[in-house]
């Protein structure tokens, strides 16, 4: 029993563990994104123990309310690592009353286990200790089958302005995830799902580290460094459409006399507008202080002007003015070329700007 333990949970055991002090030890992100990694961690922890004690409990002869009780918590705790996949990757984009929707279903799923304990709608076992299922015995996987679609629906809504292979590690995860329950629950395969979930959680984990070093930390826009390489990509690929440059007016006088920290307010402000409008295949970076440039890959260059008027139109809804100006590349044209023809347009749009208010 113990070697079959061993066997199917060591590298469980051996990721888990280590996620958890790594996570720990090392605070890349905010307080509240660590303790949800660490509850994802421990719920697999958690769900080991359990599915261990179940099967020492299956040798029995006879039925145990132990085992009914292990069982329980087990078809609880199935579906919760995708949903705190669901609650890391979307969890600051979502409202409250979202976040509570999404629980919906692993609550209902746990109501559902529990009725173990008084009827076999769920689940029940037999006198010679044998599992049968009730008419709601899929009730955990269904939960999760729910998550991983919820999953992809989000991810793929909520990063469609951003690089799309961002999408496709939330399909990743939904793809190795489905199959894990596919297994268990239809060829009783044991030990699946709680591999998957224990890898799903530092997959995850390792992604959003990724991403600390390609955003800027204050705007959360990409930064200058994925500015060169995004272009470098685009011009080889021959999918560059345009090339906007924007500059945030007279953010040193307003710093001087409303403090930097009203300053970080107004570029935070003048990104979460911009990146609102962006549509997909246009990217927002922050190249400087106050100065931003956006990389255009699906957009037409007939519509770049439109798109401009947008951003300009939004942006006048803020305190804050910017000078935009834009190129559009010709067949063979060196890339530092056309931003200088961007940066340009920019700085004759700021000199027809000079002498309005900037904060209005």
């Amino acid at each position: 029993m113990f070697h079959y333990f061993l066997q199917l949970n060591f590298a469980t055991i051996l990721i888990s563990l280590f996620m958890l002090i790594f996570v720990n030890v090392n605070p890349v992100f905010q307080r509240k994104v660590i303790r949800l990694f660490s509850i994802a961690i421990s719920s697999v922890l958690c769900l080991v123990i359990v599915d261990s004690i179940e099967y020492w409990c299956a040798t029995l002869p006879y039925p145990t309310m132990l085992r009914v009780a292990v069982s329980i918590i087990g078809y609880a705790l199935r579906p919760t690592n995708i949903c705190f996949v669901i609650l890391l990757s979307c969890g600051n984009r979502v409202s409250q009353k979202f976040k509570k929707f999404i629980v919906l279903p692993g609550i209902l799923n746990m109501l559902i286990a529990s009725t173990a304990l008084f009827s076999g709608v769920c689940f029940s076992y037999s006198d010679k200790n044998e599992f049968v299922r009730g008419p709601l015995g899929y009730s955990a996987f269904a939960a999760s089958g729910f998550y991983l679609i919820l999953l992809v629906i989000l991810t793929n809504k909520l990063y469609k302005m951003e690089h799309t292979y961002e999408s496709l590690i939330a399909i990743f995860i939904a793809v190795t995830n489905t199959i894990a329950v596919i297994l268990e629950a239809f060829f009783h395969y044991d030990g699946l799902i709680n591999t998957t979930g224990a890898v799903s959680v530092a997959f995850y984990y390792m992604y959003l580290t990724t991403q600390q070093f390609k955003r800027d930390p204050l705007t959360r826009a990409l930064n200058r460094r994925y500015f060169y390489l995004d272009a470098d990509r685009m011009m080889k690929s021959k999918c560059l459409t345009a090339v906007i440059s924007i500059d945030l007016n007279d953010l040193k006088r307003f710093n001087d006399e409303n403090g930097h920290a009203a300053g970080d307010t107004a570029l935070c402000t003048i990104v979460a507008c911009i990146q609102n409008i962006l549509p997909r295949g246009c990217h927002l970076y922050r190249t400087g202080g106050d100065e931003f440039m956006i990389l255009c890959s699906r957009v037409s260059k007939d519509d770049v002007p439109a798109l401009i008027d947008h951003m300009r139109r939004e942006l006048s809804k803020t305190l804050y003015c910017c000078a935009i100006g834009f190129a559009t590349p010709d067949a063979d044209e060196d890339f530092e070329h056309i931003c200088s023809i961007a940066d340009a347009a920019m700085y004759a749009n700021k000199k027809q700007l000079k002498g309005e208010d900037t904060i209005r």
